[in-house]
């Protein structure tokens, strides 16, 4: 798929749905991180999450730009 062909509704629809994700991610890392006790598989799923909110934040950013570009 050619993501400059993408109409504006198409990437604004998966700028929702990046945007829902990355929420999930922080919502999941915030309750993990606020845990009283933490254990070794507690940090490297805190990690995970952190890096997959990472990756959906710069695909938002990525998106929005085309959509810049598009209008």
């Amino acid at each position: 798929m050619k993501t400059e062909n993408l109409s504006v509704e198409v990437i604004s629809q998966k700028l929702k749905e990046l945007k829902e994700e990355h929420a999930r991610f922080d919502e999941q890392s915030n309750v993990l991180s606020a845990k009283k006790v933490f254990t070794p598989g507690d940090e490297m799923e805190l990690n995970t999450l952190r890096k997959k909110k990472l990756q959906k934040k710069d695909m938002i950013a990525y998106y929005e730009d085309m959509l810049k570009k598009a209008k």
